[in-house]
């Protein structure tokens, strides 16, 4: 496994474990499934309307509300996450509210355990790129997983919001916007009783143009494009990027032959 990708793996493990990762409160995982809109967008919903009986896939599934959203629209849905414990947290709460899906934990730059053209829908978006080295081969692997015509959403956090310093009202630039690191900061600051030193992660920090030629080097046709959002999220402190887009969505269908 890529080092940074293991070392990110360790980070989320322990951050999980230790309660660290369930920040939107708001959007009760209990509710998804039966309310999608808790934790997909009016712009991903348009595009979600008909897929009760279709296989669909979450790469980087994370809190998995959206794979319980999805399946709540009648999905088939496989959810794919680096970290072992943020899946077995997810299995046990799609046991609690009688969810029937499946757990794959993977790499996403590597799903060679998934075969090619299996499913109808392939999403990823929220927090997932920033943590892949290599964005490209990410994406050309849920391509190839892709049923020929199918559906590939991504909705990811618009990168011009990741440059910025925390840095109370100001915006301070924390790196350029073409610096695609990996910038490296440590988890255990926010991991009671881990060793300081002990956890570093890496983040990447991908373009607009960027996200839009990996889908399209992904065998995919780009059919709608959209920048939305100003307000900031929940972890975000003070005014200062309200006003800036928050929401980059990108929907493409794999092309046929």
């Amino acid at each position: 496994m890529n080092e940074m990708h293991e070392a990110n793996r360790k980070g989320w493990n322990a951050a999980t474990a230790a309660g660290k990762v369930d920040y939107r409160a708001e959007a009760d995982w209990r509710k998804c499934h039966k309310d999608a809109s808790i934790t997909l967008c009016e712009q991903e919903l348009k595009w979600l309307d008909d897929i009760s009986g279709k296989t669909a896939c979450v790469l980087g599934s994370g809190d998995n509300r959206v794979v319980f959203a999805l399946a709540g629209l009648g999905a088939q849905v496989t959810s794919v996450d680096i970290s072992e414990e943020q899946l077995r947290v997810a299995g046990e709460r799609a046991g609690e509210i009688g969810l029937d899906i499946r757990f794959v934990r993977a790499d996403v730059t590597d799903l060679s355990e998934l075969n090619d053209n299996t499913f109808d829908i392939i999403y990823t978006g929220g927090h997932v790129a920033v943590w892949v080295s290599d964005l490209s081969q990410f994406y050309r692997e849920a391509g190839r997983i892709l049923n020929p015509g199918g559906v590939f959403m991504v909705n990811e956090y618009h990168p011009v919001r990741r440059i910025w310093k925390d840095s109370g009202d100001e915006l301070k630039l924390e790196f350029d916007y073409f610096d695609t690191g990996p910038h490296q900061w440590e988890r255990s600051e926010d991991v009671p009783d881990a060793e300081p030193g002990s956890l570093p992660s890496y983040e990447f920090h991908w373009t607009v143009s960027q996200y839009i030629m990996a889908v399209m080097n992904a065998g995919c046709e780009i059919i709608h494009v959209d920048e939305f959002g100003t307000e900031p999220e929940s972890h975000e402190t003070g005014p200062r990027l309200t006003g800036l887009p928050r929401c980059l969505l990108v929907i493409a269908r794999k092309k046929s032959g």
